[in-house]
């Protein structure tokens, strides 16, 4: 069956349940008249045990991944069957709807739970929620997350990285690590769908930190394929990098932990890619294999240092009216409004620019007292700025795979020939529909998900 956007085995849930040795038997049923569908695991239980829903969803954290761990228990005696001795379908609903087993909106236990069910319900605009619903499957995404945690920091004093969702995303199990006094993640390696026999795919965040992006890019590859994310220390409590080449040491330690020996199958979206393309440099001179290198729109940071020092005044002269021809088309396309806010933005009193410039005047004067920048500034997104700024690359003697969001408002031509001139094993392009920033969202990250699932499998072959 295909149910929240994934294709399920029902066999292998009930499989999963009996293993668990708390059940006798096992039917697990779509209950496609729910507002979005569920799955309802009909159980009976082993003579002596005391099987219960919360004890079922422990068990099998550990065998299954989220999306196949139903979301309602009905407990009989025994299973109906019709004069034919075959299983009774319709006689199995019927029970659920009589003796209301069915637990999708089940209530707060704790004070915390209580606290976080409001304040799911005020992000996420609906009117109920049960403490085992689904942060993803009531809609929520990257943006509604950000709000969600301010909103618990407020309440609750803790701060925890946005991938916490990942490993906790009902109101129950978030409730569970609010409640732990070090309930923050310990690791920049987030394991996003960590099931599937393929080799894992490590991707780094973008210039925020986060990885709660890729959830969708992973759905989309599917349950086969075992896919990690690598998000900022500056998120876990550590104080964050100021060199690209400190990050990918870092990352490289975190993901050797999971993955002893090459190859290695590495990308990163936008920022995220440039960490990437370090880490492959340094598995490289490690001599270890990097089997493929996937840039998600990712700009090739210092390359034009590079360039200008190979090239004569004239070659750097034809490459800045290219970035100017380039803004013009990009200007010509836009209405009234829309170009002054492109100038604006492009020029140095642009906003991005100018809360740049001011955390890092900051940032220096505080390294010139020889003291520590504050808790409160300690902005990660400008120090992974501030990296990507200082990041001089070396040259890559593999070959990386770009994804390019076609409706961006960049030249394209920068992109190919600042990675023509890093990668000397050439530039595969692939190009997505949208921009840069929602070329991992639906729709747009279907069509990507397609793309690179096929690169994967073109590489493993």
């Amino acid at each position: 069956i295909k149910i929240r956007g994934f294709r399920i085995e029902p066999g292998e849930i009930e499989t999963a349940i009996i293993q668990t040795g708390c059940v006798r038997e096992a039917v697990v049923l779509a209950d496609k008249d729910a507002a979005a569908s569920k799955l309802i695991a009909y159980i009976v239980p082993r003579d002596g045990s005391r099987a219960t829903a919360e004890k079922l969803r422990q068990l099998l954290t550990d065998r299954l991944p989220a999306h196949m761990i139903p979301n309602s228990f009905v407990i009989l005696e025994r299973l109906p069957l019709t004069p034919n001795r075959k299983l009774d379908r319709a006689a199995l609903r019927a029970a659920s709807a009589i003796n209301h087993m069915d637990d999708f909106r089940a209530a707060p236990n704790s004070p915390t739970e209580e606290k976080l069910t409001a304040i799911w319900q005020t992000v996420l605009g609906v009117s109920t929620v049960g403490v085992h619903d689904n942060f993803f499957e009531l809609g929520g995404h990257s943006l509604i997350a950000v709000r969600l945690f301010a909103a618990m920091a407020t309440e609750f004093g803790k701060r925890l990285p946005l991938a916490t969702l990942f490993r906790a995303p009902t109101v129950a199990q978030l409730a569970a690590m609010l409640d732990i006094e070090s309930g923050s993640a310990s690791s920049s390696l987030v394991p996003i769908q960590p099931w599937g026999s393929r080799p894992p795919f490590f991707c780094v965040h973008a210039v925020g930190g986060n990885v709660l992006e890729y959830h969708d890019l992973a759905k989309h590859l599917g349950t086969d394929q075992p896919f990690y994310g690598l998000q900022s220390r500056g998120l876990i409590g550590d104080s964050p990098d100021t060199r690209i080449e400190d990050m990918a040491a870092h990352y490289l330690d975190e993901l050797r932990k999971l993955q002893h020996a090459g190859p290695y199958f590495l990308g990163g979206r936008s920022l995220g890619g440039i960490i990437a393309y370090e880490m492959a440099c340094q598995l490289r001179a490690n001599g270890d294999e990097v089997a493929m290198l996937a840039l998600l729109d990712s700009y090739p940071v210092g390359y034009e240092r590079m360039a200008a020092n190979r090239s004569n005044r004239k070659t750097r002269m034809e490459r800045f009216a290219k970035r100017c021809g380039a803004h013009f088309e990009n200007i010509r396309g836009l209405a009234g409004r829309e170009k002054l806010l492109y100038i604006f933005d492009k020029s140095k009193y642009g906003p991005v620019r100018v809360k740049s410039q001011l955390w890092r005047a900051i940032y220096r004067a505080y390294q010139n007292a020889g003291l520590n920048l504050p808790r409160t500034l300690q902005n990660v997104e400008q120090f992974n700025w501030l990296a990507a700024q200082k990041y001089c690359p070396q040259t890559f003697d593999g070959r990386v795979t770009l994804f390019w969001a076609s409706k961006d408002l960049r030249a394209k031509f920068d992109l190919v020939e600042g990675w023509q001139t890093l990668a000397r094993g050439g530039v595969d392009i692939h190009e997505i529909p949208g921009t840069h920033l929602d070329m991992i969202k639906e729709p747009h990250v279907a069509d990507l998900a397609k793309k690179l699932s096929a690169c994967l499998a073109n590489v493993r072959s």
